[in-house]
């Protein structure tokens, strides 16, 4: 059997990008205090720091405070903050507040919404 070499996650320096049903969003890696991904209504005034609403993200079961992109260990991770349709990696569901590595080849989604990780050039 042989062993799988671990993946190195997005290291959490630099810019990347994060392209989401054909929309590219290029920001810094996440400080100290990390970004709020989820999306913004007409019924509130809350913004998150990630907006998908140009995404169709309501349609595609995105909470107004889905997840949050964090640094941790010097590398990015993304903690579900509890939402109501789920933040999964590869298929997995995560669990709410838990960071979980984020490389760029995995197939993220925020409910029903597919998201990729690039490093940015």
């Amino acid at each position: 059997m042989q062993k799988s070499t671990p993946k190195p996650g997005i290291p959490a320096a630099g810019q990347f990008e994060i392209i989401v049903d054909k929309n590219l969003f290029r920001i810094d890696a996440p400080a100290v205090e990390g970004y709020i991904i989820g999306r913004s209504d007409v019924n509130s005034s809350y913004r998150p720091d990630i907006d998908l609403a140009v995404c169709s993200a309501l349609e595609k079961g995105v909470s107004r405070r889905h997840a949050a992109l964090v640094r941790y260990q010097g590398f990015i991770h993304i903690l579900d903050l509890n939402s109501v349709n789920g933040t999964f990696i590869n298929g997995e569901r995560l669990q709410p507040d838990v960071p979980y590595l984020l490389n760029t080849d995995d197939d993220l989604r925020l409910g029903t919404l597919n998201v990729a990780f690039v490093k940015a050039k």
